[in-house]
């Protein structure tokens, strides 16, 4: 299996799942600013003390060292923080959490930090810590320690500032996103291109149909012309797909529900017609018989007329627009006519016409529709851009373990740039 580029998966995430994203970013965020914003300000406040042997004669870098650690463990011990507790009033808990002392063995030095919601009295306290300091000092005999530097406020580091705090959690959160987005583009990718769509349903891209209407607020977003040039584009791939399938009923296939099968599969009989040629398009979809409800067909022109041959062929279909349309009402339970007399009805039919279309709800949503499929020639697999190339993938699997060549693939929603578009994987391999 190829390794998926970097930067195609990552400007996909951002294109596709930009709502992922957002997701992700804006709780986190708004977490971390709120948590920074409301969290006490606090003033750190900083005394050194210099330790240094109590004589010459003892003069010795260990006993700097001795006393730099008893220095440090001392001024952090109860009785300490409970005598500098006493003289300032500050509350001993509050001390014990906010006294810091670190030792510099390099330099015989002890920081005393004091962190307080109080700038007086984070002074006060590492002032009296570090005096404390010169008080044990007087009582070592091996050691002297004196102030060097008087408490003073310590300047706020980089992350300390409120604003950059907040800022760089925003752009953490921001981060956390887009590793999220990129993880379900790359581990769950779905077809967005021509590429993308070949791959998954192992056939050539057709051609491409625009998006008729927009979802919210509904309103037309192709004009006729756009439409009506994508249709005839689709013919010519259709045409051109002839010498590399069996010849018979093409089946008309979604690789999910609302693909758009039905509508592609009338657009591309429609311009076959306008060439000349005589198409019938079937309504095998006979549990929602969607392309017949979508027309609105009277419901004399029934599928069960055709199946039991109560008339003829020419006289059971509905004409539009010049197209032959053999409508049907749902006819759940007419598995066993269906499988007994669908094999006739396609002969017949291809025996009178050009060409021959099955609509078909998509594989796998019950016996009928493989049982459907399984009587056509070849398949034409209609691809929603945006599909989980899982769900096309196991489409075409399932037209494979029928015997159903796929003929070909339609990229529904997509502009003719997508539709020729490489794949991923094409896209990794460099091709």
């Amino acid at each position: 299996m190829s390794r998926l580029p970097f930067l195609p998966v990552l400007a996909r995430a951002l294109r596709f799942r930009a709502a992922v994203v957002l997701a992700v970013l804006v709780p986190a965020a708004l977490v971390g600013v709120l948590a920074v914003e409301n969290r006490p300000d606090e003033t750190t406040a900083v005394a050194v003390v210099g330790v240094a042997p109590e004589s010459a004669a003892v003069l010795s870098t260990d006993a700097v060292q001795l006393a730099l650690g008893r220095y440090s463990v001392a001024l952090t011990s109860p009785e300490v923080l409970t005598e500098v507790a006493a003289e300032t009033g500050i509350d001993l808990q509050a001390l014990d959490s906010a006294v810091e002392v670190t030792a510099s063995q390099e330099s015989g030095n002890l920081s005393v930090r004091a962190t307080l919601p109080s700038r007086t009295e984070a002074l006060l306290a590492a002032r009296t810590v570090a005096e404390r300091t010169v008080t044990i000092g007087e009582e070592d005999p091996l050691a002297d320690a004196a102030v060097l530097a008087g408490a003073r406020v310590e300047s706020p580091g980089l992350l300390s500032g409120t604003r950059t705090l907040q800022a760089l959690l925003v752009l953490a959160a921001l981060l956390a996103g887009l590793v999220v987005a990129y993880a379900l583009e790359a581990v769950r990718p779905r077809v967005r291109t021509g590429g993308d769509a070949a791959r998954a349903a192992g056939g050539p891209v057709l051609g491409s149909l625009p998006p008729f209407t927009s979802s919210w607020p509904r309103r037309a977003v192709a004009p006729d012309s756009e439409i009506l040039a994508s249709a005839r584009s689709l013919r010519s791939g259709f045409l051109a797909s002839a010498a590399g399938v069996p010849t018979g009923p093409v089946l008309v296939v979604g690789a999910t529900p609302g693909a758009g099968a039905s509508t592609a599969g009338f657009l591309l009989a429609r311009t076959l017609v306008d060439r000349g040629e005589s198409a019938l398009v079937l309504d095998l979809d006979l549990e929602h018989a969607g392309l017949s409800v979508t027309m609105g067909t009277p419901r004399r022109f029934a599928l069960h007329d055709a199946l039991t041959e109560s008339g003829p062929l020419e006289e059971v279909v509905h004409d539009e627009g010049g197209v032959a349309v053999l409508t049907t009402e749902p006819m759940l339970g007419f598995d066993d006519l269906v499988d007994r007399r669908l094999p006739d009805l396609l002969k017949r039919a291809s025996d009178r016409y050009d060409a021959v279309l099955c609509d078909s709800a998509p594989l796998g949503g019950g016996e009928v529709s493989e049982l459907v499929a399984a009587h056509t020639a070849s398949a034409l697999v209609v691809v929603r851009a945006g599909t989980p190339a899982a769900l096309v993938e196991r489409t075409a699997a399932r037209l494979d373990r029928l015997g159903v060549p796929v003929r070909g693939v339609v990229l529904n929603h997509a502009s003719r740039a997508e539709a020729e578009a490489p794949g991923l994987h094409e896209t990794a391999r460099g091709d």
